[in-house]
């Protein structure tokens, strides 16, 4: 996010580097979603609660298009339907909708 604040050109070295590792994360998570409901397993978990963040309220800070991540869409619907997790954004933020596609 930091570097996004900087406007760095598109084809700047620092830039390049960070949206290449951006791009290796999310292909990680992808692959893990792919084989695997939840990040740690088929019961969702301590690492759901860590990630979904950085998967969604994130995105409306520094927006990333998740169209090419199929099972990470499909992962985000879960989290979505999950009552606790309506519970827990209707306290937190009742006006904010999550970015959950």
């Amino acid at each position: 996010m930091m570097i996004a604040r900087c406007e760095l050109a598109a084809d700047h070295p620092v830039r390049k580097s960070v949206q290449h590792r951006l791009d290796s994360l999310l292909a990680l998570v992808e692959a893990r979603l792919a084989q695997s409901d939840y990040l740690a397993g088929s019961e969702f978990a301590a690492a759901d609660v860590m990630s979904v963040f950085s998967l969604t309220t994130m995105r409306r800070f520094l927006p990333v298009d998740l169209s090419p991540y199929p099972s990470m869409l499909a992962y985000l619907q879960r989290i979505g339907s999950r009552p606790a997790y309506g519970r827990a954004m209707a306290r937190s933020d009742p006006d904010l909708v999550p970015l959950l596609d």
